[in-house]
């Protein structure tokens, strides 16, 4: 990844069941504004920011998208540690590798930029956990305020960084809806891409009918 642009989002400190929404506003805004061809915009309000984000209307970037955010939830609860989490989004191109006498001609995959989400998963104080006292309702508050700021700060750099940083983008040879095949990893879970690719080899092997169509 020697001529890779990696954009490490800042730390966004959230509630296990803040995560899903966090990281679905933040990877559809990514997504979206890398889908260079055509595109049918959806607006979506967050569940829980007061927030609207939009997603490039693909079912099969909905679906594996929604695959990789619920395996990350669960490889969250898991751990008992509250170190950061993080969400690794790779665009790449696919390109043919010549044969050589000791390899035969395949497609390798060169990666072209790197988004970083990065999560820190608390625990709300215990002195709060009393939902009919005053101090919950104001600790409460206090915390989704603060959220909802970083949460508006985070889709602010993600929009930051699509414009500034264009330099890098590969010449764009599809007018698919997704010009750039994408996979999704997580720090400390599997290493292996899991991305479109992966969801239609999972729906061609399926018995009919299939959920999505290739």
């Amino acid at each position: 990844m020697s001529n890779c642009e990696v954009f490490s989002l800042p730390v966004v400190e959230v509630e296990l069941h803040q995560v899903r929404e966090v990281c679905r506003a933040a990877l559809h805004t990514i997504v979206f504004n890398r889908a260079l061809g055509h595109v049918r915009p959806v607006d979506v309000d967050s569940e829980l920011f007061d927030v609207t984000y939009v997603k490039c209307g693909d079912p099969e970037v909905d679906a594996v998208l929604e695959a990789r955010i619920s395996e990350f939830v669960g490889f969250i609860e898991r751990q008992k540690a509250q170190d950061i989490a993080q969400l690794r989004l790779s665009f790449y191109e696919k390109r043919r590798r010549q044969a050589s006498w000791l390899l035969p001609a395949q497609d390798e995959r060169l990666y072209w930029e790197q988004w970083l989400l990065n999560l820190t998963v608390v625990s709300p104080d215990p002195f709060t956990q009393d939902h009919t006292s005053l101090t919950y309702t104001d600790a409460a508050g206090v915390r989704q305020a603060r959220l909802q700021s970083a949460v508006e700060g985070l889709l602010a750099a993600v929009v930051r960084a699509v414009n500034d940083k264009r330099h890098h983008i590969p010449p764009v040879v599809s007018s698919s809806t997704l010009t750039f095949p994408f996979d999704v990893s997580m720090s400390g879970g599997s290493r292996s891409a899991f991305g479109l690719s992966a969801v239609r080899r999972m729906l061609s092997s399926a018995t009919p009918p299939p959920v999505l169509g290739t």
